[in-house]
Protein backbone atom coordinates (compact mmCIF):
# COMPACT_ATOMS: atom_id res chain seq x y z
CA UNK A 1 0.00 0.00 0.00
CA UNK A 2 1.35 3.45 -0.93
CA UNK A 3 2.03 6.05 1.74
CA UNK A 4 -0.72 8.22 0.20
CA UNK A 5 -3.27 5.41 0.47
CA UNK A 6 -2.15 4.66 4.02
CA UNK A 7 -2.56 8.32 5.00
CA UNK A 8 -6.03 8.37 3.43
CA UNK A 9 -7.02 5.24 5.36
CA UNK A 10 -5.66 6.78 8.56
CA UNK A 11 -7.81 9.89 8.11
CA UNK A 12 -10.88 7.76 7.43
CA UNK A 13 -10.20 5.68 10.53
CA UNK A 14 -10.07 8.77 12.74
CA UNK A 15 -13.35 10.14 11.34
CA UNK A 16 -14.91 6.70 11.82
CA UNK A 17 -13.86 6.74 15.49
CA UNK A 18 -15.18 10.29 15.80
CA UNK A 19 -18.63 9.26 14.52
CA UNK A 20 -18.61 6.15 16.71
CA UNK A 21 -17.92 8.22 19.83
CA UNK A 22 -20.63 10.73 18.92
CA UNK A 23 -23.12 7.89 18.57
CA UNK A 24 -22.12 6.46 21.94
CA UNK A 25 -22.48 9.89 23.53
CA UNK A 26 -25.96 10.32 22.07
CA UNK A 27 -27.09 6.92 23.33
CA UNK A 28 -25.71 7.56 26.82
CA UNK A 29 -27.36 11.00 26.93
CA UNK A 30 -30.68 9.48 25.85
CA UNK A 31 -30.44 6.86 28.59
CA UNK A 32 -29.65 9.56 31.16
CA UNK A 33 -32.63 11.61 30.00
CA UNK A 34 -34.91 8.59 30.33
CA UNK A 35 -33.82 8.03 33.94
CA UNK A 36 -34.22 11.74 34.68
CA UNK A 37 -37.81 11.66 33.44
CA UNK A 38 -38.55 8.71 35.73
CA UNK A 39 -37.02 10.15 38.90
CA UNK A 40 -40.34 11.29 40.34
CA UNK A 41 -42.33 8.26 39.19
CA UNK A 42 -43.44 5.55 41.62
CA UNK A 43 -42.26 3.61 43.43
CA UNK A 44 -40.43 6.16 45.56
CA UNK A 45 -37.87 3.54 46.59
CA UNK A 46 -36.49 3.58 43.02
CA UNK A 47 -35.73 7.31 43.06
CA UNK A 48 -32.13 7.06 44.41
CA UNK A 49 -31.30 4.36 41.85
CA UNK A 50 -32.68 6.42 38.97
CA UNK A 51 -30.78 9.49 40.12
CA UNK A 52 -27.53 7.53 40.27
CA UNK A 53 -28.09 6.01 36.84
CA UNK A 54 -28.87 9.41 35.34
CA UNK A 55 -25.65 10.86 36.76
CA UNK A 56 -23.65 7.82 35.60
CA UNK A 57 -24.90 8.01 32.02
CA UNK A 58 -24.35 11.78 31.87
CA UNK A 59 -20.73 11.12 32.80
CA UNK A 60 -20.46 8.41 30.18
CA UNK A 61 -21.89 10.79 27.58
CA UNK A 62 -19.35 13.46 28.55
CA UNK A 63 -16.54 10.91 28.26
CA UNK A 64 -17.56 9.90 24.75
CA UNK A 65 -17.92 13.54 23.70
CA UNK A 66 -14.40 14.20 24.99
CA UNK A 67 -13.13 11.24 22.96
CA UNK A 68 -14.99 12.44 19.88
CA UNK A 69 -13.35 15.84 20.17
CA UNK A 70 -9.88 14.26 20.35
CA UNK A 71 -10.50 12.11 17.28
CA UNK A 72 -11.95 15.11 15.43
CA UNK A 73 -8.89 17.25 16.15
CA UNK A 74 -6.56 14.41 15.16
CA UNK A 75 -8.48 13.78 11.93
CA UNK A 76 -8.37 17.47 11.00
CA UNK A 77 -4.62 17.58 11.59
CA UNK A 78 -4.10 14.44 9.52
CA UNK A 79 -6.21 15.87 6.69
CA UNK A 80 -4.16 19.06 6.63
CA UNK A 81 -0.94 17.05 6.66
CA UNK A 82 -2.13 14.74 3.87
CA UNK A 83 -3.18 17.56 1.53
CA UNK A 84 -0.40 20.03 2.35
CA UNK A 85 2.02 18.72 -0.26
CA UNK A 86 4.92 19.66 2.02
CA UNK A 87 7.40 17.78 4.16
CA UNK A 88 5.38 18.37 7.33
CA UNK A 89 5.92 15.76 10.02
CA UNK A 90 2.92 13.46 10.41
CA UNK A 91 0.74 14.75 13.27
CA UNK A 92 0.66 12.58 16.38
CA UNK A 93 -2.42 11.92 18.48
CA UNK A 94 -0.94 13.68 21.51
CA UNK A 95 -0.85 16.93 19.49
CA UNK A 96 -4.65 16.77 19.46
CA UNK A 97 -4.57 16.25 23.23
CA UNK A 98 -2.39 19.35 23.64
CA UNK A 99 -4.72 21.39 21.43
CA UNK A 100 -7.75 20.25 23.39
CA UNK A 101 -5.97 21.24 26.60
CA UNK A 102 -5.34 24.67 25.10
CA UNK A 103 -1.61 24.27 25.80
CA UNK A 104 1.56 24.16 23.72
CA UNK A 105 2.39 20.53 24.47
CA UNK A 106 1.41 17.38 26.33
CA UNK A 107 2.90 14.07 27.42
CA UNK A 108 1.30 10.87 28.68
CA UNK A 109 3.18 8.26 30.70
CA UNK A 110 2.00 4.85 31.89
CA UNK A 111 3.58 3.14 34.91
CA UNK A 112 3.53 -0.39 36.27
CA UNK A 113 2.63 -1.25 39.86
CA UNK A 114 6.23 -0.52 40.94
CA UNK A 115 6.01 2.90 39.29
CA UNK A 116 8.46 1.96 36.57
CA UNK A 117 7.61 3.55 33.23
CA UNK A 118 5.98 1.30 30.63
CA UNK A 119 5.48 3.75 27.78
CA UNK A 120 5.31 7.42 27.00
CA UNK A 121 3.74 9.45 24.21
CA UNK A 122 4.34 13.15 23.58
CA UNK A 123 2.96 15.84 21.32
CA UNK A 124 6.31 17.36 20.34
CA UNK A 125 10.04 17.27 20.98
CA UNK A 126 9.93 19.73 23.88
CA UNK A 127 7.26 17.75 25.73
CA UNK A 128 9.33 14.62 25.15
CA UNK A 129 12.39 16.41 26.52
CA UNK A 130 10.42 17.41 29.62
CA UNK A 131 9.44 13.77 30.09
CA UNK A 132 13.05 12.62 29.63
CA UNK A 133 14.26 15.10 32.25
CA UNK A 134 11.72 13.81 34.77
CA UNK A 135 12.61 10.20 33.96
CA UNK A 136 16.31 10.96 34.43
CA UNK A 137 15.97 12.92 37.66
CA UNK A 138 13.14 10.87 39.14
CA UNK A 139 11.18 13.93 40.23
CA UNK A 140 8.49 15.98 38.55
CA UNK A 141 4.76 16.44 37.98
CA UNK A 142 3.92 12.99 36.60
CA UNK A 143 5.41 11.23 39.59
CA UNK A 144 3.70 13.61 42.01
CA UNK A 145 0.23 12.74 40.74
CA UNK A 146 0.98 9.02 40.39
CA UNK A 147 2.12 9.10 44.03
CA UNK A 148 -1.21 10.48 45.22
CA UNK A 149 -1.79 14.15 44.40
CA UNK A 150 -5.10 14.83 42.65
CA UNK A 151 -3.54 17.45 40.38
CA UNK A 152 -0.42 19.55 40.09
CA UNK A 153 -0.28 23.10 38.71
CA UNK A 154 2.89 25.16 38.65
CA UNK A 155 3.49 28.57 37.14
CA UNK A 156 6.77 30.22 36.23
CA UNK A 157 7.45 31.31 39.81
CA UNK A 158 6.75 27.85 41.26
CA UNK A 159 8.55 25.47 38.89
CA UNK A 160 12.05 25.72 40.36
CA UNK A 161 10.76 26.06 43.92
CA UNK A 162 8.70 22.88 43.67
CA UNK A 163 11.24 20.78 41.74
CA UNK A 164 14.70 22.40 41.99
CA UNK A 165 16.32 20.30 39.26
CA UNK A 166 13.35 19.49 37.05
CA UNK A 167 11.86 22.97 37.35
CA UNK A 168 15.02 24.76 36.27
CA UNK A 169 15.44 22.39 33.34
CA UNK A 170 11.80 22.92 32.31
CA UNK A 171 12.32 26.68 32.37
CA UNK A 172 15.39 26.23 30.20
CA UNK A 173 13.17 24.44 27.67
CA UNK A 174 10.88 27.46 27.54
CA UNK A 175 8.12 25.90 29.66
CA UNK A 176 6.53 28.60 31.80
CA UNK A 177 3.71 26.67 33.46
CA UNK A 178 2.37 23.14 33.56
CA UNK A 179 -0.46 20.92 34.75
CA UNK A 180 -0.48 17.22 35.61
CA UNK A 181 -3.38 14.91 36.47
CA UNK A 182 -3.44 11.16 37.14
CA UNK A 183 -4.78 8.49 34.81
CA UNK A 184 -7.08 6.69 37.21
CA UNK A 185 -8.64 3.24 36.94
CA UNK A 186 -10.88 2.46 39.89
CA UNK A 187 -8.86 3.20 43.00
CA UNK A 188 -5.53 2.79 41.21
CA UNK A 189 -3.36 5.15 39.21
CA UNK A 190 -1.80 3.82 36.03
CA UNK A 191 -0.13 6.96 34.76
CA UNK A 192 -0.17 10.70 34.29
CA UNK A 193 -1.12 13.32 31.73
CA UNK A 194 1.04 16.45 31.72
CA UNK A 195 0.41 19.65 29.80
CA UNK A 196 2.99 22.36 29.14
CA UNK A 197 2.45 26.05 28.41
CA UNK A 198 4.54 28.90 27.00
CA UNK A 199 2.69 31.34 29.25
CA UNK A 200 3.45 32.08 32.92
CA UNK A 201 -0.15 31.34 33.99
CA UNK A 202 -2.40 28.48 32.96
CA UNK A 203 -5.83 29.23 31.46
CA UNK A 204 -8.71 29.16 33.92
CA UNK A 205 -10.30 25.72 34.15
CA UNK A 206 -7.22 23.86 32.89
CA UNK A 207 -7.33 21.26 35.67
CA UNK A 208 -10.96 20.41 34.91
CA UNK A 209 -10.21 20.12 31.20
CA UNK A 210 -7.16 17.94 31.90
CA UNK A 211 -9.19 15.64 34.14
CA UNK A 212 -11.89 15.21 31.48
CA UNK A 213 -9.30 14.40 28.84
CA UNK A 214 -7.44 12.02 31.15
CA UNK A 215 -10.70 10.23 31.94
CA UNK A 216 -11.43 9.88 28.22
CA UNK A 217 -7.93 8.61 27.48
CA UNK A 218 -7.75 5.98 30.20
CA UNK A 219 -11.36 4.76 30.10
CA UNK A 220 -11.97 4.89 26.37
CA UNK A 221 -9.10 5.71 24.00
CA UNK A 222 -6.59 3.34 25.62
CA UNK A 223 -9.22 0.59 25.86
CA UNK A 224 -10.37 0.82 22.23
CA UNK A 225 -6.94 0.42 20.64
CA UNK A 226 -6.05 -2.91 19.05
CA UNK A 227 -4.44 -5.22 21.66
CA UNK A 228 -0.95 -6.63 21.42
CA UNK A 229 -0.53 -9.35 18.82
CA UNK A 230 0.25 -12.97 19.68
CA UNK A 231 3.74 -12.57 18.21
CA UNK A 232 4.57 -9.89 20.77
CA UNK A 233 4.01 -6.90 18.51
CA UNK A 234 2.81 -3.88 20.51
CA UNK A 235 -0.80 -2.64 20.53
CA UNK A 236 -1.88 -0.41 17.67
CA UNK A 237 -4.13 2.63 17.40
CA UNK A 238 -3.95 6.41 17.26
CA UNK A 239 -2.20 6.73 20.62
CA UNK A 240 -0.15 3.53 20.69
CA UNK A 241 1.20 4.06 17.17
CA UNK A 242 3.11 7.12 18.38
CA UNK A 243 4.16 5.73 21.77
CA UNK A 244 7.66 4.89 22.93
CA UNK A 245 7.58 1.62 24.84
CA UNK A 246 10.90 2.39 26.54
CA UNK A 247 12.11 -1.10 25.66
CA UNK A 248 15.74 -0.02 25.59
CA UNK A 249 15.50 1.63 29.01
CA UNK A 250 13.91 -1.43 30.59
CA UNK A 251 16.47 -3.73 28.95
CA UNK A 252 19.33 -1.56 30.21
CA UNK A 253 17.92 -1.56 33.75
CA UNK A 254 17.92 -5.35 33.69
CA UNK A 255 21.49 -5.47 32.42
CA UNK A 256 22.73 -3.06 35.10
CA UNK A 257 20.91 -5.07 37.78
CA UNK A 258 22.76 -8.21 36.67
CA UNK A 259 26.16 -6.53 36.33
CA UNK A 260 25.92 -4.74 39.67
CA UNK A 261 24.22 -7.58 41.52
CA UNK A 262 21.49 -5.20 42.65
CA UNK A 263 17.69 -5.16 42.57
CA UNK A 264 16.01 -3.55 39.55
CA UNK A 265 14.93 -0.48 41.56
CA UNK A 266 18.52 0.12 42.67
CA UNK A 267 19.76 -0.33 39.10
CA UNK A 268 17.38 2.38 37.93
CA UNK A 269 18.62 4.74 40.65
CA UNK A 270 22.21 4.08 39.54
CA UNK A 271 21.32 4.81 35.93
CA UNK A 272 19.55 8.04 36.85
CA UNK A 273 22.54 9.21 38.86
CA UNK A 274 24.96 8.44 36.02
CA UNK A 275 22.74 10.06 33.37
CA UNK A 276 22.41 13.20 35.49
CA UNK A 277 26.15 13.32 36.14
CA UNK A 278 26.92 12.90 32.43
CA UNK A 279 24.30 15.44 31.37
CA UNK A 280 22.46 13.00 29.10
CA UNK A 281 18.96 11.59 29.09
CA UNK A 282 18.13 8.25 30.68
CA UNK A 283 17.09 7.08 27.22
CA UNK A 284 20.52 7.91 25.73
CA UNK A 285 22.35 6.22 28.60
CA UNK A 286 20.20 3.12 28.09
CA UNK A 287 21.12 3.09 24.40
CA UNK A 288 24.82 3.26 25.28
CA UNK A 289 24.44 0.35 27.71
CA UNK A 290 22.47 -1.88 25.34
CA UNK A 291 24.10 -1.04 22.01
CA UNK A 292 27.66 -0.05 22.92
CA UNK A 293 28.38 -2.10 26.02
CA UNK A 294 28.71 0.89 28.35
CA UNK A 295 29.18 -0.25 31.96
CA UNK A 296 28.28 1.72 35.07
CA UNK A 297 30.68 -0.26 37.22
Amino acid sequence: MSSSASAYDDVRAQWRRYRLELGRAERAAATAAAYERQVGAPPESMQPFRERMAILHRRIAERHLACARLYELHALRLQLWRTSGTDMVRPVFMAAVAENLGLAGAALTLFDDRQQELLTSSSDTRSRAAHDIEATIGQGPARDVVNGLDAVCADATELAARWPQYGRAALDLGIRSLVAVPLTVGAGRMGALCGFSDHPLLPQGTVGTANRIADALVNDVLLTQQPAAADGAPPTGALFDDADYLTTVNQAVGMVAVHAGQPVDTALVLMRARAFAEGISLRELARLIVEEGYRLC
